[in-house]
């Protein structure tokens, strides 16, 4: 029979499930930061598409916010589709993550509420620390050799570099914001090929280890 110590490093049940829900409900309370125009008294209705348009800011907050923490889940579920057993280090770094992830709603809102340099500043920085969190924690279990043998270096090192793509990204655009607001939010458009080439690359490396 394993110890305690033994069978709690094999236990990644109840560490995925917390995960998922703190995701979850993250993702969740994104929607709830947009706010519903409310027309002047005596107005008419027909201001109610322009009072809308004029929440242009949500509406990226929010659609941005949703893709980059549903990436973020996808590349955390892949850390732990590869890795056999845990310990306190992937506990306390997923812990981490998990902080970072329950920030972005708050983040959003400050973006929201203020699309000048310092809210695309501080949204960015929340985003880059929650994907770095995500890739030290991919970084620890690789050096820890605690991912799935005959996993090749190759993909390590492709996977490496999708977590760290989207931190760069938005540190990008920290550095872009305080010269240009406007354009520094066009580059999270990079977001896309980005992570497309790297997954490209990903799933052709893991064909060849098959």
């Amino acid at each position: 029979m394993n110890p305690p110590v033994g069978r709690e490093r094999e236990e990644t049940d109840r560490l995925i499930a917390l995960s998922d829900g703190v995701i979850a409900i993250a993702i969740t309370l994104l929607v709830l930061e947009i706010s519903v125009p409310t027309v002047p008294a005596g107005s008419s209705l027909s201001f109610l598409p322009e009072l809308v348009a004029e929440q242009w800011h949500e509406f990226v907050g929010y659609a941005l916010s949703f893709l980059v923490v549903g990436l973020y889940w996808i590349l955390h579920r892949r850390v732990f589709v590869h890795i056999e057993r845990h310990d306190r280090g992937v506990l306390w770094l997923n812990l981490c993550f998990l902080l970072m992830v329950a920030f972005v709603p708050y983040g959003t809102n400050l973006f929201i509420n203020y699309p000048n340099q310092f809210g695309i500043t501080f949204y960015s920085g929340v985003l880059a620390l929650t994907g770095l969190s995500l890739a030290l924690l991919w970084g620890y279990v690789s050096r820890e050799d605690l991912l799935e043998e005959g996993l090749a270096s190759r993909t390590v090192l492709i996977q490496e570099a999708r977590f760290l793509a989207s931190p760069l990204v938005f540190i990008l655009s920290m550095v872009v914001a305080v010269v240009d607001p406007s354009l520094a939010i066009l580059t999270w458009v990079l977001l896309i090929p980005i992570n497309a080439v790297l997954q490209s690359r990903l799933i052709e490396s893991l064909e060849r280890s098959a």
